[in-house]
């Protein structure tokens, strides 16, 4: 048996590509050999416990350890398990356990069938390769402890004795590594699509190490358009990021804000050294409400008739007018019959909630009053929405009393004879609401009779038979004026004194008379 003894702290320290060949051999011994005792598979938990392969009642093993000859300082055992007694010229089985002894990967492990006296391999399991009258069983890398085996099929000739000598190598690397690491930065940007021009707009940068190493002193910068400017008012967006880790995400949000109406856009880019990434451009549209309002309401009304205004409200802008609310302020002397949908009264004013008004939308909002007492009354409307100015608007209405003049005229003395004298007593009385101007009265005597005298409230005039008298400038709610004709009865009959009277109210002379019967 030749065997070939390395240190495995010799090749370990040198840092190089060794081979390790290492040779011994099985002879087939007659049936009367003594068999071995059965030994259970160890565990696997110290990996220098001597492997033993399971043995049939036919079976016999042998091993060796390589390179020492020693399991506690080889680094390969390696087991022949062969059948105790075979038939000549009949296939048999035997098979090659080769266990890696130490804590390490073992490379490129190889057993190779060196020679062989009367045993003929028909075929195993791994197939081995054949080189010359040789065979060999590449298998690959053996880990720490693990144990690999050769399956194989074979048979003898002659009568006599069989054996095969095989030898076991491995080359293992000694290597030393470093990593070699490339950041990458990728970074988007969002911003709010569409707001308000009170709004605030808010920008959203996410940055991210997408390669394989550290981004050191990363930078995130914006350079925000003209119209956007910062809380601080600056247009720069400038934020230190510091190290990004392989695959770190970190977020950053800030706020703008626009002076103006538009649409805006700009990219955003993220640096570290050379390293760049640029974020899509982003677009924000911006908006704001414009309000106008608008009212109509009668300028006149009696007294005892309800009036109404009606005031509307108009978005003119480009943007929605959120959380639109209307107010009416009522003058003092008014009491509020009906509001309009939604209208609630609180106090001396009207509410309405409009809620949102889109842009080219209106609303109409209107109050019915009443009132007690003529004058003037005026009402003031004020709309107010979220990023509008708000705006307001005033609407009057004069409440006007009716003059309602009463005219009467009675003959103090009926019936009246001839050559005697009668008097008419002309009264006037305001009855209405509201004051009479300019009344005037023209009395006409009849023909039977001669015109005597005449007073009153105002001066007059005479003109054959007809009395005029001054106007009165003014008769006042239930105000009351007299005037008196006196005249002399001439020629006996039922005869008639018609009054005329007219005012700045009056559209038509009111015609009033007095019968009175002169008699002989």
């Amino acid at each position: 048996m030749k065997k070939t003894i390395h240190s495995l702290a010799s090749f370990a320290a040198a840092g190089v590509l060794l081979g390790l060949t290492l040779t011994g051999c099985t002879h087939q011994q007659p049936a009367t050999s003594t068999a071995p005792e059965r030994v259970q598979e160890p565990t696997r938990t110290d990996i220098r416990s001597h492997y033993q392969p399971r043995l049939g009642e036919n079976e016999t093993a042998t091993m060796m350890a390589f390179p020492t000859g020693d399991a506690r300082t080889s680094a390969v055992l390696l087991h022949q398990v062969m059948p105790r007694q075979v038939r000549r010229g009949e296939d048999f089985t035997y098979s090659y356990h080769v266990t890696n002894l130490t804590n390490v990967e073992l490379q490129n492990v190889v057993v190779s069938l060196d020679s062989s006296n009367n045993l003929t391999v028909r075929s195993s399991e791994p197939a081995a390769s054949r080189s010359g009258s040789g065979m060999a069983w590449p298998l690959g890398s053996l880990a720490g402890g693990e144990t690999k085996v050769i399956t194989l099929t074979g048979y003898s000739e002659e009568v006599g004795t069989a054996s095969d000598c095989i030898a076991v190598s491995y080359n293992n690397f000694l290597c030393a590594t470093t990593s070699v690491v490339e950041p990458s930065l990728a970074l988007t940007k969002t911003a709010t699509e569409s707001a308000l021009r009170c709004d605030p707009i808010i920008l959203r940068y996410v940055v991210r190490n997408t390669g394989s190493g550290p981004a050191d002193d990363v930078v995130i910068s914006d350079s925000l358009p003209v119209g956007l400017t910062l809380t601080d008012g600056t247009r720069q967006v400038r934020i230190p990021v510091g190290t990004l880790a392989a695959g770190e995400t970190k977020a950053f949000e800030v706020r703008a804000e626009a002076n103006r109406i538009g649409t805006f856009e700009s990219p955003a880019s993220a640096t570290s050294g050379e390293l760049r990434a640029t974020a899509d451009r982003t677009t924000t549209v911006v908006t704001e409400p414009r309000l106008e309002i608008a009212s109509e309401c009668g300028e006149g009304q009696f007294l005892g008739r309800n009036f109404t205004h009606t005031y509307t409200v108009q978005n003119n802008g480009n943007g929605p007018a959120n959380n639109a609310v209307a107010t009416i302020e009522l003058p003092s002397g008014v009491t509020v019959e009906r509001a309009s949908d939604g209208g609630a009264v609180q106090g001396n004013r009207v509410v309405w909630n409009l809620g949102s008004l889109a842009a080219g939308q209106s609303r109409e909002f209107s109050v019915r009053l009443g009132s007690s007492q003529v004058g003037e009354y005026a009402t003031r409307a004020r709309v107010t929405a979220d990023c509008a100015e708000a705006v307001s608007d005033t609407c009057s209405t004069e409440i006007r009393g009716i003059p309602a003049v009463l005219l009467e005229v009675v003959d103090l003395v009926d019936p009246v004879e001839l050559g005697e004298q009668t008097t008419y007593l002309i009264t006037v009385t305001n009855q209405g609401s509201a004051p009479d101007t300019n009344v005037r009265i023209v009395a006409t005597i009849p023909g039977e009779s001669a015109y005597v005298s005449a007073s009153g409230a105002t001066g007059y005039s005479v003109d054959g038979r007809t009395v005029r008298f001054e106007p009165l400038s003014t008769l006042p709610v239930g105000g009351q004026a007299v005037w008196r004709v006196v005249v002399r009865a001439e020629q006996e009959g039922d005869v008639r004194f018609r009054l005329e009277m007219t005012s700045d109210n009056l559209t038509r002379p009111v015609i009033e008379t007095e019968a009175t019967f002169f008699y002989d």
